[in-house]
C-alpha cells in the first residue's frame, strides 16, 4: 500500500502544478506555492522532488515521452517543428502556451525536447537533425522578438528544410 499512497502523492503534486501552470509563469512558482495548492508539507514535495526543477523535467519528460510513442519518425524528419507544435499534451493547451512566454520554462522545455528525442534513437542522422533543430531554437531566441513555437513553427520548418535562415532575420 505504500507505493500505492506514493504513486497517488507523486500525482497530486504533478496534477497541482500543472494547475498551476495556468496562471502562475514557471519562473516565479515557488515551492511553497505548489505545497500550498497541494494542500501538504515541503517534507512531502522533498520526499518526491528535489525542487521546481526536478518536478518540471520529470513532468515535461513524461509528457514529451508519451507523446512521442504516437509521431511517425518520417514525418517528424520533414516537419519537426509542425510536429512538436501540433502536439497535444495532458495539460491545457492554454497552460503550455502560457508557459513558452516565459523564458526560464522555455529554456527548459527546449532542451528537454532535444535531450527526450535523443534518448529515444541513436539512428545518426536524426541525432543530426535534432542538432539542426537546436541551432534554429538558439537562432530565434536571439531575435529582438522571438517568434513562439506555434507561430514561427513554418519558418522553423522551412529553416531545416532548406539549411539557412531566412533572408528576414527578424519580424
Amino acid at each position: 500500500m505504500a507505493n500505492k499512497n506514493y504513486e497517488l502523492m507523486h500525482n497530486h503534486i504533478m496534477e497541482t502544478t500543472a494547475a498551476l501552470f495556468v496562471t502562475v509563469p514557471f519562473s516565479k512558482l515557488t515551492v511553497k506555492q505548489i505545497c500550498e495548492a497541494a494542500n501538504i508539507n515541503r517534507n512531502t514535495f522533498y520526499r518526491h522532488f528535489d525542487d521546481k526543477f526536478a518536478l518540471l523535467e520529470f513532468m515535461l519528460t513524461e509528457a514529451i515521452t508519451r507523446l512521442f510513442d504516437q509521431v511517425d519518425l518520417a514525418d517528424f524528419r520533414k516537419h519537426p517543428f509542425q510536429i512538436i507544435a501540433a502536439m497535444e499534451f495532458s495539460a491545457p493547451m492554454s497552460a503550455l502556451d502560457f508557459q513558452l512566454d516565459d523564458s526560464m520554462f522555455q529554456d527548459i522545455f527546449d532542451s528537454l525536447i532535444f535531450k527526450v528525442l535523443r534518448q529515444l534513437t541513436d539512428d545518426q542522422d536524426f541525432l543530426w537533425s535534432l542538432g539542426n533543430m537546436y541551432i534554429i531554437r538558439l537562432w530565434n531566441h536571439n531575435l529582438e522578438k522571438p517568434y513562439t513555437l506555434h507561430e514561427g513553427y513554418p519558418i522553423f520548418d522551412q529553416m531545416f528544410n532548406e539549411g539557412k535562415f531566412p533572408d528576414d532575420q527578424g519580424k
